[in-house]
């Protein structure tokens, strides 16, 4: 298959796996870190601040304390180190537009070393997604490892050119 015509892996979660931070909260729960709030079973961004009651730490931000991330994106390339500002910028972006959709969603770490960067992410979409969008702007090679059971992903985006 030529380059111009590659597709791009579907996307394979499984919806129902045990996440040891993830549990019920009581309505109007927000994080004392990020400032979300979890209202009617869901996790959402601006919300009033006289709703919010019981002050908490949102699974999110658990997860990036302790350092226990879903996903890994590792991008290379001779590209990627001509055009660092906007690979960035594009990832930024992406993380905030997913995080309207849902709002746990996050960029927990981004190293750099000599050979690319390394975005850590809480969650195992958010990492496939950027990796998606990453292809869809700049093209180049994008390949995907999933765990046995979807919970951790694992992206690799290099373009060389």
């Amino acid at each position: 298959m030529s380059k111009k015509n590659k597709r791009l892996p579907y996307l394979k979660f499984a919806e129902d796996y045990d996440d040891p931070y993830r549990s019920e909260y009581p309505n109007y729960s927000y994080c004392t870190e990020c400032g979300i709030a979890y209202i009617d079973k869901n996790w959402k961004l601006d919300v009033d601040d006289s709703l919010n009651k019981n002050p908490i730490v949102c699974p999110a931000c658990r997860k990036i304390k302790d350092n226990y991330f879903e996903g890994i994106l590792y991008i290379s390339g001779n590209f990627y180190k001509s055009h660092k500002d906007e690979i960035i910028n594009l990832i930024k972006n992406e993380e905030h537009r997913q995080r309207l959709r849902t709002a746990l969603p996050r960029i927990g770490k981004i190293e750099e070393n000599e050979d690319g960067m390394i975005v850590y992410t809480t969650n195992d979409k958010l990492a496939y997604r950027l990796g998606k969008a990453l292809f869809k702007a700049y093209k180049g090679d994008l390949s995907i490892k999933w765990s046995d059971n979807n919970i951790f992903t694992r992206v690799y985006w290099e373009r060389d050119e």
